[in-house]
């Protein structure tokens, strides 16, 4: 392009003046609102303290006093609270000074009827050493006690072991599944089956049973007669005739039900015979009720 007087050169122009939207964002990234209100800020600040720069540390003083005042304040409120709560209170020591006193009084009581019980025992086996009693009543009474296991028996019988489980051999046996373990229903069954089988004394890891006897489970654990019993393996020994025992054992449904704890949950068991067990007593049960006999009656008309 020329022009009088010469050529005329073009306007300069950016090289990018086609990013107009990327420059302004590059250049000028605060929006302008922004910026305003960062400096209004600033103005006022510097207004508050009478200068257009930072305040002194002088200035900053009364303020972290004022600080440290409500600190010490908070934290001397709340070691009062703390002693005040742990402070025992008039109501609660008088309650554990009367629970104190109904323990000690329920204690001695305890402790006198347990003399009592203790001398009418001695005063029940010194009049059947006695001669006192007619010799068919002492032997009813022994033979009561041997029958519900009152007193130690020894003898020749059967034994059963059960033996809890390993899952297939995969864990130790006391990480074996619930289902691997011996269960009250196993040994209740094993028990019902040596009574049918003619036991005439049965005990289970020596605690005998009597005709009230229980066997429970209690989460993973067997309990007979509230006393747990200790594991994995669960001693069952039933005194009488051994053959005789073994046989009507063997004819019976508890020996397959061995066989299928064996198989399907891998309860190991085992029975054995013995030529001399003992089993210890379960203690005398609780007398329920009692009456004087008529004189001149048997036990039969008294029974009746």
């Amino acid at each position: 392009m020329t022009a009088p007087g010469g050529p005329v050169r073009s306007v300069g122009r950016r090289p990018d003046e086609s990013m107009t939207l990327l420059r302004e964002v590059t250049e000028a990234p605060l929006d302008p609102g922004y910026a305003l209100m960062a400096e209004r800020r600033a103005r006022a600040a510097a207004a508050a303290d009478g200068t257009t720069g930072v305040a002194p540390a002088r200035r900053r003083l009364p303020g972290v006093l004022t600080m440290l005042l409500v600190a010490a304040v908070l934290g001397a409120a709340t070691t009062v609270a703390v002693l005040d709560l742990r402070a025992p209170q008039p109501e609660v020591s008088r309650g554990r000074a009367l629970l104190i006193e109904q323990i000690r009084e329920r204690g001695g009581q305890v402790e006198a009827l347990s003399g009592r019980a203790a001398a009418l025992s001695a005063e029940v086996d010194g009049l059947q050493g006695a001669g006192v009693l007619p010799s068919a009543l002492l032997e009813i009474s022994a033979l009561d006690r041997w029958v519900n296991g009152a007193v130690a028996v020894r003898g020749p019988g059967l034994v059963v072991r059960l033996t809890d489980g390993s899952g297939g051999g995969l864990v130790e046996p006391g990480d074996a599944p619930a289902e691997s373990r011996v269960r009250d229903a196993d040994v209740q069954f094993v028990v019902n089956e040596l009574w049918a089988a003619g036991a005439e004394a049965v005990a289970v890891n020596d605690q005998r049973l009597t005709s009230l006897s229980a066997i429970r489970n209690a989460g993973d654990a067997i309990l007979v007669d509230l006393q747990p019993l200790n594991g994995p393996t669960y001693t069952i020994e039933a005194v009488g005739d051994p053959e005789d025992m073994q046989v009507e054992f063997a004819r019976s449904a508890g020996l397959g039900f061995l066989q299928l704890l064996s198989a399907e949950y891998d309860i190991k068991n085992e029975v054995t015979t013995s030529e001399e067990m003992f089993l210890p007593g379960a203690g005398s049960p609780t007398l329920r009720y009692a009456h004087v006999p008529r004189p001149g009656a048997g036990p039969e008309e008294e029974d009746g």
